[in-house]
């Protein structure tokens, strides 16, 4: 009898799955798990004929384990290399590029109708199975938005050296280049360099810019550093400290 366990590398379609790739260089293994994600979204029709609900979850899992939030998938693969039950097969590098083929895959074997769900002989069990879905659609989604985030992050930092934003930029995104700006400048060299490298209208959008993001202490104390440097008076000559200027982990989940 075979197994079918409630992981995502618990059924011996999943296990064989796992064989199967480790059996490819591994250069080649990102690209047969994207060939098997593609034919998910190509040929739907051929579920339960070339391709099986366990192993496109496996197929997703794996692509998760390369993901900043999916050590758990990791490390389940780590426990069945330790114990000999699977060869080595992981990975070369991160799959970002895969997240969305993955995730869109994931939720057509294992959607709330997804045959998945199909089969299971206990409550226990179904729920179980579920639980590995959400897990899996959670990191996977996460991993997708990051690229998003990383490539509006770098854009903003592109455009905050440059000093210019392209016309038609979202505001916040010009927003977020405007106090990059800045805060690399004062990160770098103290508030005293940023307010000699930055002209104090590039200042003054920099505060706008902390208040935009629900910052309001930090363009308080840059607004009152500015003023008094305006007047010839001394700034403060350190480095901020956390206090005095944004949390990026609160700016990037604004």
């Amino acid at each position: 009898m075979g197994t079918f366990g409630t992981g995502p590398f618990s059924s011996d379609g999943a296990r064989n799955f796992l064989e199967e790739l480790a059996a490819r260089p591994l250069a080649q293994r990102a690209a047969e798990l994207e060939r098997l994600l593609v034919r998910v979204r190509e040929q739907p029709d051929l579920l339960g004929r070339e391709f099986f609900p366990d192993e496109v979850v496996a197929a997703a899992a794996i692509v998760a384990a390369t993901l900043p939030f999916g050590q758990q998938f990791a490390e389940d693969l780590e426990r069945l290399v330790a114990n000999d039950l699977v060869p080595e097969p992981r990975l070369a590098a991160p799959a970002r590029e895969l997240t969305k083929i993955a995730r869109a895959a994931l939720l057509f074997v294992a959607g709330p109708d997804g045959a998945w769900h199909r089969g299971w002989t206990t409550e226990t069990n179904a729920a179980a199975a579920r639980d590995t879905i959400a897990e899996l659609s959670q990191v996977l989604a996460a991993g997708a938005g990051l690229d998003d985030l990383d490539r509006i992050w770098n854009d903003a930092a592109d455009y905050g050296v440059d000093g210019e934003v392209p016309e038609g930029t979202p505001p916040g995104v010009e927003h977020l280049a405007s106090l990059l700006r800045v805060y690399n400048c004062a990160m770098s060299g103290g508030l005293d360099f940023a307010l000699e490298v930055n002209e104090p209208f590039r200042v003054v959008r920099a505060i706008e810019a902390m208040r935009y993001f629900g910052l309001p202490e930090a363009a308080d104390f840059l607004a009152d550093v500015l003023t008094r440097s305006e007047k010839g008076e001394d700034p403060i000559r350190c480095r901020p400290t956390a206090t005095s200027m944004p949390s990026w982990t609160t700016v990037r989940t604004r």
